[in-house]
């Protein structure tokens, strides 16, 4: 809060002085702040401290002339920024409105071998269910596991808050997600125990040349679906040394695998630069964009299957209606 006060004055400050043009220049670079749920808090908090100045200038006695072009020039740009932020949250939206249909697109296709009727037995059920969660792995990201906490979530919550979480007629939704998430875990489980385990082989390399070594000759075969997510893992595993990475403590305490760890943090990050990690990635990114465009094409065919299905309801209702009215004429 209190860095976030500290930005907010100096973001204001600079407005204050700028030409209006360079408004929108200098404004992108604190979207983070104007979106903040601060926000709104330190924006009380500016006017107030605005209004009290004023008053105390005019208690004082002296010329609240220059003091008072400030202040408004202040107000005018925390107006603006009032506005800016209002638009941020609007392109947010749509952003989060967009990803959500995205991500039900997902469970509905997960959904949908689920109900296929060509499998017979649980078993077949079950087989055809982690193929296709394992297909759709590159999908299978950050956003969509946040997306699936999120939903869970938001749905205990409206059931509880109609008391209806045990009823059956009414949480079949929150099944499917938690039987979704159960899936994808178990999936997203097997390729981090994987690199774990390639991890595991690095680390147990007597010297620092050995260790490299074969993190070279693991990364060099690496398929371009598991470039991501193995940083990602090696990400997490060196975050957990805390400020240890930043040589803030002695991180000898912490045994002998600490250094390794480090070492492999360095490594990584000597052997994966980002050129390296987008062209290894190359094929799992053009892929997983292909998948989300056929996503949007197989959510588009449905919505114009629903519209024509209502518009033919509509269309039958209305001759009905007509022959009733032709009977009594």
């Amino acid at each position: 809060f209190m860095k976030e006060r500290s930005r907010l004055q100096m973001l204001v400050n600079e407005l204050s002085n700028q030409p209006e043009e360079r408004f929108g220049e200098i404004a992108t670079f604190y979207k983070d702040l104007l979106l903040s749920d601060n926000f709104v808090t330190l924006l009380k908090e500016n006017l107030s401290s605005m209004a009290s100045k004023h008053l105390e200038i005019k208690r004082s006695g002296e010329d609240p002339t220059e003091a008072e072009a400030q202040f408004t020039r202040e107000r005018h740009v925390l107006g603006k920024l009032v506005k800016y932020s209002q638009l941020l949250l609007k392109e947010v939206q749509a952003l989060g409105a967009e990803l959500e249909t995205t991500q039900l697109e997902v469970i509905r296709s997960i959904c949908n071998v689920a109900m296929n009727p060509d499998h017979t037995t649980e078993e077949e059920t079950a087989e055809a269910l982690s193929d296709a969660v394992r297909d759709m792995k590159p999908l299978l990201d950050e956003s969509f596991v946040a997306y699936l906490k999120y939903a869970i979530a938001e749905e205990e919550g409206r059931l509880a808050r109609g008391g209806l979480l045990d009823d059956p007629e009414h949480n079949r939704w929150l099944f499917v997600l938690q039987i979704v998430q159960e899936g994808v875990y178990a999936e997203l489980g097997v390729g981090v125990q994987r690199y774990i385990d390639h991890i595991s082989y690095v680390l147990r390399m007597e010297t620092k040349k050995e260790r490299k070594q074969l993190l070279a000759e693991l990364i060099d075969v690496m398929p371009s679906l598991d470039v991501r997510p193995f940083i990602k893992v090696v990400d997490n595993i060196s975050a957990s040394l805390g400020q240890g990475r930043k040589g803030e403590f002695d991180t000898a305490v912490l045994g002998g695998m600490t250094n390794k760890i480090l070492q492999l943090r360095r490594d990584v990050d000597d052997l994966l630069p980002p050129e390296r990690i987008k062209e290894m990635s190359k094929e799992a990114d053009e892929w997983a964009a292909r998948q989300r465009q056929k996503l949007k094409e197989l959510r588009g065919v449905s919505q114009q299957r629903l519209k024509a299905s209502r518009d033919s309801q509509s269309s039958e209702d209305e001759i009905g209606r007509r022959g009733e009215v032709e009977r009594f004429t």
